[in-house]
């Protein structure tokens, strides 16, 4: 497939108006006064002489509450606004953002800005995606939750106290807390373009957390969990996050080093979405263009075991990684990036798509996960006669380029299919590519706790280097 590279021809303001998408929220005072907003200034910067333009504004709340043995150390809340706008003439743009919504002040900033484009370097990639390539509608996708809003603050430090006394009372030896906290956050989006797409979408999300210090004689060991959703109602219950937070720090408890070895290693869901993350991240089109990625050159070959199918789906309802369309105004939807092992598509922006001629399907993710597998992770600890169950990674360790992959790590050590102690001060060593070409189970426990999810996994081997 191979992008046109030819500019459309600018609709007039008037014909963008007309066939801009309409944003399912009707009748919403706030998102028609930001889409009037983001009209006005498409008007503007066509009067002052840009050839294009494209305009994002964003509108949120927040609400930060934390307490810490049962005190309240923090209760905040913080507003955002802002206007981003990037105008074009020819192939020149800048790009310059204010959160003064005022009509006057809109006007500089788009004057400012057309010129700053005239004074820049012209780049022959630069422009927005073509007319046809836009998002034709904006779907309804359930991000807004009405009962996070109304929730009185009363009710989120008790649901964080809820969770700290949980997990306090869990096991004898959790010793102190590092605190709960209780967050929600929401706003408004709108997108608009001189090429005739204007598309806005409300969204609220909350979260909340719990850490503890866990501690045996004198050796002390802390851990966390949390929890994050569209709705109230799909928190997890504080009972149960406190109880998961004070498991995560007792198993720590004890922790020593294992000798220099090659052995198989069990990611637990956190570390194989970390995992996940790190390998798409090397499927971005920029970084193809730059040849600045292990997967230069792999489009439709195999690049992981058969069992890998990796899927992007920004459209599912109520999810945290969810989304109408993207940054450009680009439509999203369920796409495989690698099915059975095989790559099949690199994540291309409109400016990438003109590198590498093809066409733009975004260059971001949504609701990125590793397609479940048929094994519980009990099942797949149990295949492993001595190796690693790897649930917390530190350091920088991951090269992109070449990918090669070296972090420090911690877990607990398989011994003839069990759980027997946990080790620390470790390093494990491999490639992403031999990585995942080795992934020989993939777990059934697919969670969507984030926007990007794995179930457990088990590699065949890495080195693991201790003693």
């Amino acid at each position: 497939m191979k992008t046109a590279t030819k500019t459309s021809k600018k609709p007039s303001a008037k014909t963008a108006r007309k066939n801009a998408p309409k944003a399912k929220v009707t009748g919403d005072s706030k998102i028609a006064a930001l889409e009037a907003i983001a009209r006005f200034i498409i008007d503007e910067a066509a009067k002052q002489g840009a050839t294009d333009c494209e305009v994002g504004i964003s509108t949120g709340e927040s609400v930060d509450t934390a307490v810490r043995l049962g005190v309240v150390e923090q209760l905040e809340g913080a507003q955002s606004r802002g206007v981003n706008f990037c105008a074009y003439v020819g192939q020149k743009s800048a790009t310059t953002s204010t959160s003064d919504f005022r009509r006057p002040a809109l006007r500089k900033l788009v004057k400012a800005t057309i010129a700053m484009a005239n004074a820049s370097e012209a780049d022959p990639f630069a422009g927005l995606p073509d007319k046809h390539h836009l998002a034709k509608h904006v779907p309804e996708l359930g991000l807004y939750d009405p009962a996070i809003d109304a929730m009185p603050v009363e009710k989120k430090i008790q649901m964080a106290i809820d969770a700290e006394q949980a997990a306090r009372r869990a096991d004898m030896r959790i010793t102190n807390s590092e605190g709960a906290s209780f967050s929600n956050g929401g706003g408004i989006t709108v997108y608009g373009n001189s090429r005739g797409f204007l598309g806005s979408y409300r969204g609220n999300w909350c979260s909340l957390n719990v850490g503890v210090v866990a501690q045996e004689g004198t050796e002390m060991q802390t851990n966390s969990w949390y929890s994050a959703s569209r709705s109230l109602a799909g928190l997890e219950s504080p009972e149960s996050l406190g109880r998961t937070a004070t498991a995560r720090a007792v198993r720590q408890l004890g922790a020593r080093k294992v000798k220099s070895q090659v052995v198989p290693v069990v990611f637990d869901q956190q570390m194989a979405a970390r995992l996940l993350s790190q390998f798409v991240g090397a499927a971005s089109g920029r970084s193809i263009d730059r040849k600045s990625s292990f997967l230069v050159g792999k489009l439709n070959e195999v690049v992981a075991s058969k069992l890998v199918t990796i899927v992007d789906d920004p459209t599912m309802v109520g999810k945290l990684g969810s989304r109408p369309f993207d940054g450009e105004g680009l439509p999203l939807k369920r796409r495989t990036i690698v099915k059975e092992g095989v790559l099949e598509t690199y994540l291309v922006d409109a400016y990438a798509a003109r590198k590498l001629k093809c066409e733009p399907n975004s260059g971001s993710t949504g609701n990125l996960h590793l397609q479940a597998g048929t094994q519980t992770p009990e099942e797949i600890i149990a295949s492993v006669k001595n190796g690693l169950y790897l649930t917390s990674v530190s350091g920088p360790g991951f090269n992109g380029v070449t990918g090669d992959y070296s972090l420090g790590a911690s877990g607990i050590w398989i011994e003839d299919g069990k759980l027997t102690f946990p080790v620390s001060g470790i390093t494990i060593a491999s490639t992403i590519q031999e990585m995942f070409a080795g992934i020989i189970a993939v777990g059934n426990d697919l969670e969507f706790r984030s926007g990007t999810n794995s179930p457990t996994i088990l590699i065949d081997k890495m080195t693991v280097a201790g003693e």
